[in-house]
């Protein structure tokens, strides 16, 4: 990285936070106290990692909302809920809404049911029992015509009055066949119309209990995907906030949990507006939660948001919405979690590092006091600036320079002393 001109923008990190200093190890000498009384540091040679540090909060990547089903009821009781915390599969019951309005009608259908199946039933038997008399009236038909027939064969050799008599009666004969057959034909008709009636009716009372079955099976919330029970906010009529509990009643749009995906978690946290130039997509990250602090945990920036907003209402300071994705799963990390988040912004790989105390700014010159021309100061040339450490050049024809190793006093002296 290339040394930056004096007075130029310099990196700055955030102050909100309150044990960011143990985060930051640096190859500096420790301070001593010489001969003379004073207290020195010794400047030291290497790289200085550049970071910003901001407060973020732990949220999931993936997050569904569930809610009361839509029902005609203006409201739903509460009868179980999980407990907020608890790690749930897909398919779990995390909630169950009172279904006791749904059995009476339940128990109706069945009866319903039950008596329109004995009643088709009936129908099938009746309709078996005319079929074989009307099949029976059509073999004896046939039977009648056929001996007509042959009565008429017979007296082809009688007397015409006879013959004609003959004749007249095989007519009669195939006249009630006809109608017989007719009337097969015709009940078959009738009886499939019966059956489509009842099977109609069936229907109608299946598709009733299956929809009630339905309505019941929908009393309770089940979780679409593994991850974790986040109870929500409610609203009450008094217009506070409280999260959910058995006995409530639940308008049917509002959701009561997020099932959050543990699988794949986030950072979210609020970049200062001054700081948004630094920060880009695919700059890594380092976090420590405050319940872990122990545990280290690294991502890159996914997301910056495009516009500003306020990061506290009413304040003005304005910042953007800024995302990282924590690489692999662990179990420590939960929704909601305070992060500290440490972001890379690159390093300077060779350069003279200076204690950020052993450093004064005054009337935008650079300062430090070494002890072999104590109490007078040497002007440096910053190269980057982080809360902790001052890189500076460490040779310059300006004479801003200053080599590795030289002892500074660790508290250059107040302006008026």
């Amino acid at each position: 990285m290339a040394p930056a001109d004096q007075g130029a923008s310099i990196l700055t990190t955030s102050r909100r936070h309150p044990f960011w200093p143990r985060l930051l190890l640096l190859p500096l000498l420790a301070g001593c106290a010489g001969d003379d009384g004073l207290d020195v540091v010794r400047a030291g040679r290497g790289a200085l990692p550049l970071v910003m540090v901001e407060t973020g909060e732990i949220a999931a990547v993936r997050a569904q909302d569930l809610r009361p089903p839509q029902d005609w009821q203006s409201s739903l009781i509460i009868v179980e809920l999980a407990p907020e915390g608890t790690v749930v599969a897909v398919g779990d019951t995390v909630a169950r809404f009172d279904d006791s309005s749904l059995a009476r009608p339940l128990a109706d259908v069945e009866d319903r049911l039950r008596n329109l199946a004995a009643q088709r039933e009936g129908t099938v038997a009746s309709q078996s029992s005319q079929r074989q008399a009307l099949v029976d009236a059509v073999a004896m038909a046939e039977l009648s015509r056929e001996q007509a027939l042959l009565q008429l064969t017979k007296l082809q050799f009688e007397s015409q009055t006879r013959r004609q008599e003959s004749r007249l009666t095989a007519e009669r004969a195939r006249i009630a066949l006809d109608e017989a057959r007719a009337k097969l034909v015709a009940q078959a008709v009738l009886d499939s119309l019966a059956l489509a009636k009842a099977d109609l009716g069936l229907d109608d009372a299946r598709t009733e209990r299956a929809s009630l079955l339905e309505r019941r099976r929908a009393r309770s919330l089940l979780a679409p995907l593994p991850g974790l029970v986040v109870y929500l906010e409610q609203e009450d009529r008094q217009g506070k906030r409280t999260k959910p509990r058995v006995g409530d009643a639940i308008d049917p749009w509002r959701p009561i949990i997020q099932i959050p995906d543990l699988s794949a978690m986030q950072v979210t946290m609020m970049v200062h507006e001054v700081d948004r130039h630094r920060v880009a997509v695919g700059l890594p990250v380092k976090l420590r939660l405050e319940a872990y602090p122990e545990a280290v945990f690294t991502g890159r920036i996914e997301s910056v948001a495009r516009l500003a907003a306020e990061l506290e209402a009413g304040t003005g300071v304005r910042g953007f919405a800024t995302v990282a994705r924590i690489d692999g799963s662990d179990p420590r990390l939960r929704p909601g979690m305070t992060a500290i988040v440490e972001i890379g912004l690159g390093e300077v790989a060779d350069a003279v590092l200076v204690p950020r105390a052993a450093v004064v700014e005054r009337d935008g010159e650079w300062l430090v006091y070494p002890r072999a021309t104590w109490p007078r100061p040497q002007p440096v040339r910053p190269v980057a600036v982080t809360a902790m450490t001052v890189a500076v050049a460490s040779g310059a024809a300006d004479g801003a320079g200053l080599p590795a190793g030289t002892e500074l006093a660790a508290a250059p002296p107040k302006e008026d002393e």
